[in-house]
């Protein structure tokens, strides 16, 4: 078995070849992708000096590969490459091995305390390889919530048995309120990336008061638009005369569509008129999967009646020690969670 740790963002550069094979070869996600992976540690994780790219490359005598898109961050904490935001977050494998070899060989490197995994599906090789594990010092736990739509080729909303005369009378009602606007898809193929257009629907988000100025930041939005160049990415797009009211992000892969990121103005309930243009347009030719994203929002409950899934969360502690360090903080964060939102009703 060879073990190899990619360090610096030039030998990143030079794997793409293996990891596109093993991508194309797995049931993996998007995010697992080289694009997302390769362009998250350039545009963004990269500019933080006290980051570490720690890539690992595992090959057996089978021709065999795994490759875990790991980096250290800042608090020495072994992670996925932009778990934050994304949705899903695995390492890539066509064979089963011990994770404890792939670890022993990145402390051989690096100096990490604390090995958190988050944003795992229930059929990862993350979760499957922890799930069995019954040590002391491995946490599995469930984490955050995401929610699916599986649309049939044809007429929507008719294609989804679980949408009710409720729903359709809806649906009906919000394409009403928006007849006055377009939507259309943006891919780089045939449109430029619309910063512009972007950076002023960031701006009406910001003026009223639905998010701060952390809202994609520059390099964030320097990191989309070079997916959106590689094609892992298009834009479902909402317009009226000439004003931009609803941008969706969406990631895709084979029949999957993920809505990633929304924006949107204060027109009423433009952001679902989005979600319905795309269903429609997409569903029209062939059978496609929906994908809601991470977080189950009682709007998206309500409107498109999902199948919620569960995610998952594993840490590994190196000492009982950081554990109960981790725990403490933990409880310390959720109590000051709890509290900020009493404070704000």
């Amino acid at each position: 078995m060879q073990i190899r740790i990619i360090k610096n963002i030039s030998d990143f550069k030079v794997i793409k070849a293996d990891w596109d094979n093993l991508y194309f070869l797995t049931n993996c996600t998007v995010f697992q992708s080289f694009e997302l992976n390769y362009y998250a540690w350039k545009d963004e994780l990269s500019a933080e000096n006290k980051n570490s790219l720690s890539v690992v490359i595992v090959k057996n005598n089978n021709g065999e590969c795994a490759i875990f898109p790991f980096y250290i961050d800042a608090k020495k904490c072994l992670r996925f490459i932009n778990d934050i935001h994304f949705d899903f977050c695995d390492f890539l494998s066509n064979f089963k091995l011990d994770l404890e070899v792939v670890f022993d060989a990145i402390r051989k490197e690096f100096s990490f305390s604390l090995i958190q995994l988050i944003n795992l599906k229930p059929d990862s090789n993350s979760c499957i390889s922890f799930e069995k594990k019954q040590q002391s010092l491995i946490f599995l736990e469930p984490f955050e919530k995401y929610s699916i739509v599986a649309l049939e080729k044809g007429i929507f909303p008719e294609n989804y048995p679980l949408f009710k005369s409720k729903q359709k009378t809806e649906f009906r009602r919000v394409k009403k309120k928006n007849d006055d606007k377009t939507h259309t898809i943006l891919r780089a193929d045939k449109d430029s990336f619309p910063k512009d257009e972007i950076l002023s629907l960031k701006q009406k988000m910001i003026d009223l008061g639905w998010r701060d100025n952390r809202l994609l930041p520059e390099k964030q939005l320097f990191f989309i638009e070079s997916i959106y160049n590689s094609n892992k990415l298009f834009l479902s797009f909402v317009k009226s005369q000439n004003s931009v009211n609803a941008i969706s992000f969406i990631l895709h892969k084979n029949n999957e569509y993920l809505f990633w990121i929304d924006m949107f103005d204060g027109s009423k309930m433009v952001s679902i008129f989005n979600y319905i243009s795309l269903m429609q347009r997409l569903s029209a030719k062939n059978r496609v999967l929906m994908n809601l994203g991470r977080g189950a929002y009682d709007y998206k409950i309500t409107n498109f009646k999902p199948e919620i899934k569960q995610l998952f969360a594993v840490s590994l502690f190196s000492n009982k020690w950081e554990k109960i360090k981790f725990f403490f903080f933990e409880k310390a964060k959720n109590r000051l969670k709890r509290i900020y939102k009493k404070l704000k009703k």
